[in-house]
C-alpha cells in the first residue's frame, strides 16, 4: 500500500471507522511487510476501543516520514548527479545526467 493510500484510508477510519476497521488495516499491512506502518496504526487501538486523535496523528507521523524520505532521496540524486558530472567523461550517461540535472 502507498503512503496516500494509506493516509487516506487511516483518515477514513478516524472519521467514520472504528476498532475493528483500524485492526483489518494492521493486517493489510502485515500481510505486505509494511510492519512499522502496521504498528503506528494498531498503537491507536486500545482495549478494543479506537482514540481516533492517536489515529490522526499516527497519519500526520507517517506522512512526515514520507515527506523526509523524499527529501532525502532528492539530495542524495542530486548528489550523485554532481558526482557523476563532475567524473564522468562525454558519454550518453554523462550526457543523460546533465539533461536530468535543471530537474533535480
Amino acid at each position: 500500500m502507498d503512503i496516500t493510500a494509506l493516509i487516506e484510508e487511516i483518515e477514513l477510519i478516524a472519521g467514520a471507522g472504528d476498532a475493528g476497521d483500524a485492526l483489518d488495516l494492521v493486517k493489510r499491512l502485515l500481510r505486505t511487510e509494511q510492519v512499522e506502518w502496521a504498528i503506528e496504526i494498531r498503537r491507536s487501538v486500545r482495549k478494543g476501543e479506537l482514540d481516533r486523535e492517536k489515529l490522526i496523528a499516527s497519519g500526520e507521523t507517517l506522512r512526515q516520514r514520507a515527506i523526509q524520505h523524499r527529501e532525502q532521496a532528492r539530495r542524495d540524486l542530486m548528489a550523485a548527479t554532481r558526482a557523476l558530472l563532475r567524473g564522468g567523461g562525454d558519454d550518453v550517461i554523462t550526457r543523460g545526467a546533465l539533461a536530468l540535472a535543471p530537474f533535480i
